[in-house]
């Protein structure tokens, strides 16, 4: 099961990251949402590594409590693999075919690109349009990822008694959140190309979105809010657990800013930086304009207007959820806090009402 495809019914959005599970659920209001529910609940240690579940049962545990803790009753769900799992590639087909010849023409020619048998694969393909080139030839994007990539998505919400809808992958789940976050920019009218930079616990993620092109490139690298954590263990003699609700609730040392905060923040720009400059190298032809900051880093006062000043490139914290109304039961101050590190999720659920 993954997918491309369109939802008719709305779907709780389910992120399952290395340090936490988030759930959120959105409706439709008017031409826009309204958020309906969420949660975050933080994972055991050593459960989920590099994004590979290594304990369903745990995982699953997690996120039943953190269904349960958001109050929505939604039972199917939208869950996404990382980027890094999937294989995708542009194949060129006739315009000519049919639905049925053109889904077994696919196959055929996917078997040519994927190194595992068709049996080995969950696969999907979406005709995206005419090819400029070739008009009498259409675009066709094909993704596909190992069984087990996603049938360990599939176990984790069965565990949670959750029924899996469909999964999608992390960059298109981004592209779909990054439509509202662009939306909001002051020159989305020259079309800019935005990367978007999500630091999350053990990973930081860029995607570099194109208004006429979509996702165009994404690269992964091991860095993440865990070593800022594992740093105030290191330094105050503390457990994982201690640190991690220390660094939430500011109740640090007065030497934590300047020897560990600041130094944190600066091997963050470097990592972002790197991260940037492979895209540069790979697509010289092309500028980023706006740079929009998500993941649970984010919230670090400051570090928005310290890359803005070492990249020289405007740049904002990601909130998708700008302009939605909530629904009473939200903690909106809460869900401000978290909501830069709800964006796969957000891209997720709203996967729900795709048109």
């Amino acid at each position: 099961m993954l997918s491309l495809g369109k939802s008719k019914q709305g779907l709780l959005g389910v992120d399952i990251s290395s340090a936490a599970v988030k759930v959120l659920e959105l409706a439709r209001q008017g031409k826009g949402y309204r958020v309906e529910a969420f949660a975050v609940e933080p994972l055991p240690d050593g459960v989920m590594v590099d994004k590979v579940c290594q304990d369903t049962e745990a995982v699953g545990n997690a996120l039943s409590r953190a269904v349960k803790r958001s109050g929505s009753r939604l039972k199917h769900c939208a869950m996404a693999v990382p980027s890094s799992a999937v294989i995708t590639k542009t194949i060129q087909m006739s315009a000519a075919l049919g639905d049925a010849e053109l889904e077994g023409q696919v196959f055929v020619e996917a078997d040519q690109y994927i190194p595992y048998t068709l049996e080995e694969v969950n696969l999907d393909f979406q005709v995206i349009g005419k090819n400029e080139k070739n008009p009498q030839m259409v675009d066709v994007l094909v993704v596909a990822s190992r069984r087990e990539n996603v049938d360990s998505r599939v176990a984790i919400a069965e565990s949670a008694k959750l029924v899996t809808e469909l999964v999608d992958v992390e960059a298109y789940a981004i592209e779909h959140a990054a439509d509202r976050l662009i939306a909001g920019l002051p020159d989305r009218e020259s079309k800019p190309v935005v990367a978007i930079v999500d630091v999350g616990s053990s990973v930081t993620a860029v995607y570099v979105v194109s208004q006429t092109e979509g996702v165009i490139y994404t690269r992964e690298q091991n860095f993440g809010g865990r070593m800022l954590t594992e740093e105030i263990m290191r330094r105050y003699n503390m457990n994982y657990q201690e640190a991690g609700a220390a660094k939430m609730g500011g109740d640090l040392p007065a030497d934590y800013v300047s020897g560990i905060l600041e130094p944190f923040k600066q091997t963050m720009m470097d990592q972002i930086q790197r991260l940037l400059q492979y895209f540069y190298v790979t697509r010289p032809q092309d500028t980023i304009d706006h740079i929009l900051l998500g993941g649970g880093c984010a919230a670090i006062a400051g570090v928005d207007e310290m890359l803005e000043e070492v990249t020289g490139t405007p740049v904002s914290v990601a909130n998708p959820f700008h302009g939605m109304a909530m629904a009473r039961r939200v903690n909106q101050q809460r869900f401000a806090n978290d909501a830069p590190a709800l964006l796969t999720a957000c891209g997720l659920a709203m996967r729900g009402y795709a048109t």
